[in-house]
This record gives C-alpha cells, sequence and structure tokens, in this order.
C-alpha cells in the first residue's frame, strides 16, 4: 500500500533519513540501500509516495518515488547550514561546535513543534552513531511531547 508523505530529514552522508506520513503516526526510517532515486531530491519538505515494511528493527520505507520537490525555503538553507560533514563525535569538539553554532534569541523565538522535532533530530544524529531508527523516534517524540506540554515550544 502507497503512502503519502514528506521528507523530514535525509544526510546523504549517512545515508539515512525520516519520512513523515501525510495521514500523521510515526516518521518512518528510510535507508539508502532502500531507494533508487537520486539522494539530491531527499530534501525536508519534499512530497514523496512510498510503501512501509516491517522490519525486525522497526519500520522502513521502500519503493520511495518523489512527487513534489522540497519548496525553496525549506530545501537546504535555514537554521541547519552549520552542520559539517565531518562527523567526528569526540567530547573534546563538542564545546568548539557549540561556540560557532548560531543561536536561535531567547523570548519571542519559540519553535513550533515540527521545527523542534527537526532540530532535535540533527542533535540526535549528531550525538551517537549507534542509535537506531526507533530508538531517534521514541527519544525526539518522548522529549517534544515534554517541550510542548512545558511551553517551551508551540504545539
Amino acid at each position: 500500500m502507497s503512502v503519502s508523505g514528506k521528507v523530514v530529514h535525509y544526510d546523504a552522508n549517512r545515508g539515512f533519513g525520516f519520512l513523515a506520513p501525510e495521514a500523521g503516526g510515526a516518521d518512518v526510517f528510510l535507508h539508502i540501500n532502500d531507494i533508487d532515486i537520486d539522494e539530491n531530491a531527499l530534501k525536508p519538505g519534499a512530497k514523496v509516495e512510498f510503501d512501509i515494511e516491517e522490519t525486525d528493527r522497526g519500520t522502513k520505507a521502500v519503493n520511495v518515488a518523489v512527487t513534489e520537490a522540497a519548496p525553496a525555503d525549506e530545501s537546504g538553507g535555514g537554521f541547519r547550514g552549520h552542520r559539517r560533514d565531518n562527523h567526528d563525535h569526540g567530547r573534546s569538539h563538542d564545546r568548539d561546535r557549540d561556540r560557532d553554532r548560531p543561536r536561535r534569541p531567547r523570548g519571542g523565538g519559540s519553535l513550533d513543534a515540527a521545527s523542534f522535532t527537526e532540530e532535535l533530530t540533527e542533535l540526535l544524529l549528531d550525538s551517537a552513531d549507534d542509535l537506531t531508527a526507533a530508538q531517534i523516534i521514541a527519544i525526539r517524540q518522548r522529549v517534544t511531547d515534554f517541550a510542548v506540554g512545558r511551553g517551551w515550544v508551540l504545539d
């Protein structure tokens, strides 16, 4: 059964990302080995159709087709432009990276839940190479729900 949705995140360096089904529910893991399309089309916000396959590690997207390119304002610029191609996760480098990272203004700079989830996904992907898709989805859902419940993130 084909599902419509959007690209939430895709990291070409790591070869995986997440798709959000249009009907809602948990994001679906996407791996480079399961696609037969140009990775450059997998920009956040691009509309896609895909099938969902159950695996022993959770759900994954297969037979992915991009049906509409990402809007220009979502497809590459924005706050995430600071990401490095070098994914050295040594703790000694974290402070340097955090010092160089652009900061959002305090007060009045609240994120909506979708933007917060995208930023959180980036942080989780940068934090550890051994997190599974299911772990990332579970962690970010719990943290997003907590942040929305506290009023830190707009629902």
